[in-house]
């Protein structure tokens, strides 16, 4: 348990940072782009409905990365799934 806090409180840092510095430098953009296609691809072999994908945030995105790497009970699906329908709009 400790572990996934820390594990969350970096990405959170991490997502803060990458953000900030993400529209100076063109790499910052290009790993965005992969962590969503990764995130994409992750979703979309445990079904959840990805259309809406590119309308997350990097907030967003590590958010799902995070309940991805662990334990995918019933609460994180729906976890993800109320972040996904959020960016639906």
């Amino acid at each position: 348990m400790k572990a996934r806090i820390i594990t969350a409180a970096a990405l959170t840092a991490l997502t803060l940072g990458v953000a900030a510095h993400a529209q100076e430098d063109p790499a910052m953009g290009q790993g965005f782009n992969m962590l969503t296609g990764a995130v994409y691809n992750a979703l979309s072999a445990q079904g959840f409905d990805t259309s809406n994908i590119n309308d997350l945030s990097l907030s967003e995105i590590a958010q799902i990365r995070n309940l991805l790497t662990g334990d995918m009970g019933n609460s994180e699906r729906q976890r993800i799934e109320l972040i996904l329908e959020r960016a639906a709009g």
